[in-house]
C-alpha cells in the first residue's frame, strides 16, 4: 500500500506545482480506486471561489464522474492536510482513506479539529459513517522541501 500512496502523492506534488506556477496555493489532491486514479485537481481559490480547494473540486468531480455520494471504496490524496471544510465534505462522502503529506497545524481537519476521526459524527447516519483511516506524513519531507522552494509561510 505504501508504494501505492506514494506513486498518488507524487501526483498530488505534481498538481501543487502547477498551482503555484499559476498563482494559486500549491495543493494538488487525486482519488483513487482500485483501478486507478478517477480524478485529480489542483487549487483553482484565485478564480475568485473560496471553496475551490484541491479536495473539493476533486470531490465535486468525483460525484459527477462516478454519478454517486457514496465514495466508501475510495482514497483521496493530499500534500497538505485537508482543512474543516474540506474534512467535513470527505467524512460526508464516506472515504475509506484519506491520506496526506504534511499537517497542518493552524488549519487542520485532522490535528487541530479532528473531523477526520470524530466518532460522534457517526450518530448522523446516513449522513456520516465510520471515520475513514487517515494515514499522514506520505512524503512528508519532499512536501516540506518543495513548500520551502516555494516560500511557503507556513512551511520556513
Amino acid at each position: 500500500m505504501k508504494e501505492e500512496d506514494e506513486k498518488y502523492m507524487w501526483r498530488c506534488i505534481q498538481l501543487s506545482e502547477k498551482a503555484f506556477e499559476l498563482g494559486d496555493n500549491p495543493f494538488g489532491c487525486v482519488i483513487a480506486g482500485k483501478n486507478g486514479i478517477v480524478v485529480e485537481a489542483r487549487n483553482k481559490i484565485k478564480e475568485n471561489d473560496t471553496t475551490n480547494h484541491a479536495e473539493i473540486l476533486a470531490m465535486r468531480a468525483a460525484q459527477k464522474f462516478l454519478k454517486t455520494s457514496d465514495l466508501s471504496e475510495y482514497t483521496i490524496y493530499s500534500n497538505c492536510e485537508p482543512c474543516p471544510m474540506c474534512a467535513f465534505m470527505m467524512r460526508e462522502l464516506k472515504f475509506k482513506r484519506v491520506v496526506f503529506a504534511v499537517l497542518s497545524l493552524q488549519m487542520g481537519g485532522y490535528s487541530k479539529w479532528n473531523i477526520l476521526e470524530d466518532k460522534e459524527l457517526i450518530r448522523f447516519k446516513p449522513f456520516f459513517s465510520n471515520p475513514p483511516k487517515v494515514v499522514t506524513g506520505i512524503l512528508e519531507k519532499e512536501v516540506i522541501a518543495i513548500f520551502k522552494e516555494m516560500g511557503w509561510k507556513m512551511y520556513r
